[in-house]
């Protein structure tokens, strides 16, 4: 079996990831986030379609790619603000980011799965 990153969908989830992340984190305080990653997923699987393996791949990527972003991005701005002290604290604030990226993941690959089964087409 041969499974596709629709790259396309995979960026529009990274960005819905982190809108209806805040967004419902802001509704809900204790489960909004995770629910907005849930949705996130939901609709990268929905975009896809494929069976739930194809739409829990690409939910993975997506976000396992916002992951790695927001990693990266406070190393480079951290970096930049504060200098060697802003990396370190960057770099530690990153590790725990990757660690936190591992729920991230298997929450949107859930997400997929669920998305490409309602949309139906396999």
């Amino acid at each position: 079996m041969e499974f596709m990153v629709e790259w396309g969908a995979v960026i529009i989830g990274f960005v819905l990831s982190i809108i209806l992340g805040a967004l419902f984190a802001v509704i809900i305080p204790l489960w909004g986030g995770m629910l907005g990653l849930l949705v996130a997923g939901m609709v990268v699987g929905y975009m896809v379609g494929g069976d739930a393996a194809n739409g829990m791949i690409n939910g993975a990527v997506s976000g396992a790619f916002g992951g790695i972003m927001l990693a990266l991005l406070l190393l480079i701005f951290g970096t930049l603000i504060a200098g060697l002290i802003g990396l370190t604290v960057a770099a530690v604030t990153s590790i725990v980011v990757f660690v936190g990226l591992i729920g991230v993941i298997i929450i949107m690959a859930v997400g997929g799965a669920i998305g490409s089964v309602v949309k139906g087409e396999a």
